[in-house]
């Protein structure tokens, strides 16, 4: 399979591998998929004319299958200005998943369920939750949904197994005009709706009560809850390493914090808790300031940062099974409590400091993978 792919800095021998790969795999870069693709190609560079674009389009596959990359990668780590020296130290979306897969229990899938469940999770360490959630994905949870309902009248909506922040959105029950009735098979929509675009996926839906941020963190932007993306990962000694950590902040009365929406990056120094970059969007746009709040962000001095190491080791305590989680933080009135924690959270550092972390990740768990490309593992 495969077997006229390799590594070049050769643009055109990029797109001719490239359109090689698409002819081969037919049945995966079907002419929905393919559409697909250049929607987010186009996206990424809509000013340049068809012809370019659909290079870029064959050059993005040409990664994908050498290094790993997904499309949104291709441009935010601006692959397509790298050498094939320099896309080699970056671990991206799927050769992400060979190093997670061989810290977190060598892959056992119901490790991996275990974790992408954000429902499951939440019973598992509910006192670090420290929330009210409830599941719901049919009428028999309309009890459920009404108890909860008429503890928390504003909640957070979340898919149950998606990622990203996509789905994600709060819902005010007297935008119903409390009739729950109408809420409830609204909220059940969307999951369904979810189902019928990715049919991998849960229609289940989690409500969750409003996290309420510190004043602290809150000055940042208080329309978003600004988390603290702590990664854990054990590394060849046993420890538990925090790797990299970076804060996560909305702008302009956004709700989600995301640098892949409306917000920014930014990271933190490990040992002290103290802001290190200015913040950083997927789109290439830099903020060293706050546009609303006006606070600087290199500099900012993430408080408590003592207590978030602690709280984020004792949750890797109660998963011995895990070697890697990317937990999102929230600080609150009463501490750190866990908004969520992801299986394969990505390498945002990567993005803010424009280059790749594989030889380092690789020293620190003591471990490489054995195979040259990564779908070959």
């Amino acid at each position: 399979m495969l077997d006229y792919l390799k590594r070049t800095n050769d643009i055109d021998e990029m797109i001719e591998i490239g359109k090689k790969i698409v002819e081969e795999k037919k049945t995966l870069y079907t002419p929905l998929m393919m559409e697909k693709l250049m929607d987010s190609v186009v996206e990424h560079i809509p000013d340049a004319d068809k012809e370019q674009q659909e290079k870029m389009l064959f050059r993005s596959i040409y990664d994908y299958w050498a290094y790993g990359n997904n499309v949104d990668e291709e441009f935010y780590l601006h692959f397509y200005e790298k050498t094939d020296a320099e896309k080699r130290e970056y671990i991206v979306h799927d050769l992400r998943y060979i190093y997670v897969t061989h810290l977190n229990s060598d892959g056992d899938p119901q490790v991996k369920e275990n974790m992408k469940d954000k429902y499951r999770m939440y019973k598992r360490l509910e006192p670090y939750y420290r929330r009210d959630a409830v599941q719901i994905g049919t009428q028999e949870d309309f009890e459920s949904f009404c108890e909860f309902a008429g503890k928390h009248s504003v909640f957070v909506v979340k898919p149950t197994d998606f990622y990203f922040g996509i789905g994600v959105h709060k819902v005010d029950i007297n935008d119903f005009n409390g009739d729950l009735q109408t809420a409830f098979d609204s909220i059940l929509a969307e999951g369904r709706a979810i189902k019928e675009r990715h049919p991998s996926r849960n229609s289940k839906i989690v409500l969750e009560e409003l996290i309420v941020q510190d004043e602290s963190m809150a000055a940042l932007h208080d329309s978003s809850v600004n988390a603290v993306r702590a990664t854990a990962v054990r590394g060849k000694d046993g420890k538990v390493h925090i790797y990299h950590p970076w804060i996560k902040v909305g702008i302009n009365g956004t709700f989600v914090a995301s640098a892949a929406f409306n917000g920014f990056d930014a990271e933190i120094d490990p040992e002290t808790g103290v802001v290190i970059s200015d913040g950083y969007q997927e789109s290439g746009y830099v903020y060293k300031v706050h546009p609303n709040s006006g606070i600087t962000i290199k500099g900012f001095q993430i408080p408590k940062w003592d207590e978030l190491v602690k709280t984020v080791e004792e949750l890797m305590e109660q998963m011995p099974e895990y070697g890697y989680v990317g937990w999102d933080m929230v600080l609150t009135p009463k501490g750190w409590c866990v908004m969520e924690g992801n299986y394969s959270g990505e390498f945002m550092f990567q993005l803010i400091n424009g280059r790749g972390y594989r030889k380092e990740f690789e020293e620190l768990i003591g471990w490489s993978p054995d195979k040259e490309y990564w779908w070959q593992k």
